[in-house]
């Protein structure tokens, strides 16, 4: 994930966390009751935005990993391939010469 999203997610989470301030402190003047109940909402809106944050941000670094891995591999694969069917042909013209099991 690029700083630019990290940024604009920090920000995001920010402003979140500032509209939460205000909105409790205007249920605490209007509705003295309800203050309690709002904190508790706001708590777990803030929780699940923070959760959901690191876990695109973690899902990210694991598909840079992924990809990582791919290019690193590319080529030993191809040659792992090519070895196999290289090995497979030898062992069907063995297999092809030999006498079949019920002769």
């Amino acid at each position: 994930m690029d700083n630019k999203y990290k940024l604009v997610i920090t920000i995001a989470y920010f402003v979140l966390a500032v509209v939460a301030v205000i909105v409790v402190a205007l249920i605490a003047i209007f509705r003295p009751d309800a203050t309690a109940t709002m904190i508790q909402f706001i708590g777990t809106v803030l929780g699940i935005a923070s959760t959901g944050a690191v876990t695109f941000y973690m899902l990210g670094k694991q598909n840079e990993k992924i990809e990582q891995v791919k290019v690193q591999t590319n080529g030993a694969n191809s040659e792992l391939r090519e070895e196999n069917a290289r090995l497979t042909a030898q062992i069907l013209a063995i297999v092809g010469n030999s006498p079949k099991a019920n002769q």
